[in-house]
């Protein structure tokens, strides 16, 4: 899809018949934000610990994991953005269980239509971007809301390690249909426990009517022109950032290891990355 006013309908359409990250019961997601799974991020849950990080903005906020989760275990305060009714209803409701409703401010919006008077110390968006009609312009929306000495806080699709899943399960899909690769999904993905959650995430990862791929050198371009630095990211495992070359080298073994972890392991590796970024106190 290229059409800009296309992909924001296909897009929209396609959460509106299942939000990503849905639970078959809010009880269900509740209890999983309970568990933290912003832990999943160590370079994220360091920073939310930080009494410097008052104010989020969590743009394409879905169902409400992370949203709920860094009010309800960090005690911030949060504004949470979505274009889905239905995820947000979810959304409020797990807030409602959790007693997080005087933390998180839920706003139904398109991303690209959010706007606001205030700034951000941290600006959270992941697995959302590569769904827009340009994701590159959707970096800059969300990078305008970052403080002065503020985080921003992205998870994409990464060109090298996305090829292997969706050549892997795009085939299956063609050739034995839409439950064959559902089930071979389902064997992989072996800690989604809810049938309800498994398909939202298989929807998601597999039949998304639009997503694009973005490499570390690509976004650290973005970065430069948005006047942000790049603290740590996923490609590394966190660790330090100071050469570039070596990183932006590192991330093409990524296609080696998603057909190593898909394809032979049968485990899941959906090519998928994080960067976390300062910007400038002044």
């Amino acid at each position: 899809m290229t059409d800009a006013s296309t992909v924001t309908h296909a897009v929209r359409d396609f959460y509106r018949d299942m939000p990503f990250n849905y639970y078959s019961d809010a009880g269900l997601a509740a209890d999983s934000v309970a568990r933290n799974p912003i832990a999943d991020y160590p370079d994220l849950d360091a920073l939310l610990e930080e009494d410097e990080i008052e104010t989020v903005l969590e743009l394409g906020c879905g169902a409400g994991w992370a949203s709920n989760s860094m009010a309800k275990h960090y005690g911030k305060s949060v504004t949470a953005v979505d274009f889905t009714a239905a995820a947000l209803a979810r959304a409020r409701d797990v807030s409602g269980r959790l007693g997080t409703t005087d933390q998180v401010r839920f706003v139904e919006s398109d991303l690209f239509e959010f706007q606001s008077p205030d700034s951000f110390d941290l600006v959270v968006s992941v697995g959302v971007l590569h769904h827009t009609r340009d994701c590159r312009a959707a970096f800059a929306h969300a990078a305008q809301f970052v403080a002065p000495g503020g985080f921003l806080f992205v998870g994409l699709y990464h060109l090298f390690g996305r090829r292997p899943f969706l050549e892997l399960f795009q085939g299956i899909h063609a050739r034995e249909g839409e439950e064959a690769a559902f089930e071979r999904f389902r064997s992989c993905a072996s800690t989604l426990s809810d049938e309800t959650h498994q398909r939202s995430w298989f929807r998601d990862q597999v039949l998304h009517p639009h997503e694009t791929q973005h490499t570390l050198a690509e976004v650290w371009n973005w970065l430069d022109e948005e006047g942000l630095s790049l603290v740590s990211t996923s490609i590394n495992q966190y660790q330090d950032v100071d050469d570039r070359p070596a990183l932006e080298e590192l991330e093409k073994r990524c296609e080696a290891i998603s057909w190593q972890r898909n394809r032979d392991e049968n485990s899941y590796y959906p090519g998928f990355f994080t960067i976390l970024a300062q910007r400038d106190e002044a």
